[in-house]
């Protein structure tokens, strides 16, 4: 009895401690792949500038976010695996939930503006290059960080709260806290960007579809047309020197 009472309440921690070692593993590689590819992106722009036009800018943007958010966010969440480790005071708690959420809405941010980009250089393709120079590209990028900055700050002046979860290690963003709050990020950072992306990207699809749909009469018309030879006379040339 005692020996099986012993390993009842030993199964518990062992069950904790791997659960806390396959999260950190799953969560490494992950940091790991990140890191890996987008070092080698940015070696590909930083050897080969004359890639960075204006719509590649906003893909190496989208690729410092998710760097910045590989390098200075991803190792806290690798320390939250481990039990009763967790190396953030309250304050620094609040800065790594607002750094998180600034990257992330920098990313979605930066998507949406890629996909303004790609709806103007296709449906527009003969004004593209005046209406999205490399001025106003930069612009654009500096507004997703702006905008990020405003969406992920809030919380720090009371308008929302940040909470640390001591069962799970975690520093979080406590939604129930403020209902507007919680709306206008929701709307903000998920429900607009996914309609525009949509809209921009179905405008695309039809584009595409029409554009098949004029030049496949064109290829049907030129393949059933005959060949000129097949005109040729018994009097042609080449009959007459056969």
């Amino acid at each position: 009895m005692p020996s099986s009472q012993a390993v009842s309440s030993q199964n518990p921690f062992w069950s904790s401690t791997v659960n806390s070692v396959m999260k950190m593993v799953l969560i490494s590689l992950i940091v790991c792949v990140s890191l890996f590819g987008n070092v080698v992106v940015l070696l590909v722009f930083q050897r080969k500038p004359q890639l960075l036009h204006v719509a590649n800018r906003f893909v190496l943007n989208l690729l410092l976010a998710d760097l910045l958010q590989t390098i200075l966010v991803m190792p806290f969440a690798i320390a939250a695996t481990m039990p009763g480790v967790w190396p953030l005071d309250a304050r620094l708690c609040q800065t790594l939930v607002v750094l998180m959420h600034l990257f992330a809405f920098a990313g979605v941010n930066t998507i949406i503006v890629v996909s303004v980009d790609r709806y103007l250089a296709i449906i527009h393709p003969l004004s593209y290059p005046t209406r999205m120079t490399p001025h106003l590209g930069t612009n654009l990028i500096i507004c997703t960080w702006v905008l990020s900055f405003l969406q992920s700050t809030p919380p720090l002046y009371g308008w929302g709260a940040i909470d640390f979860d001591r069962n799970h290690n975690v520093c979080s963003v406590v939604w129930s806290s403020s209902l507007s709050y919680s709306a206008v990020v929701s709307t903000f950072s998920f429900w607009l960007p996914v309609l525009i992306m949509l809209g921009c990207y179905w405008m695309v699809f039809r584009a595409a579809r029409r554009q098949n749909a004029l030049v496949h009469p064109i290829q049907t018309q030129s393949h059933s047309q005959p060949c000129p030879q097949d005109f040729q006379g018994p009097s042609s040339p080449q009959r007459l020197a056969v």
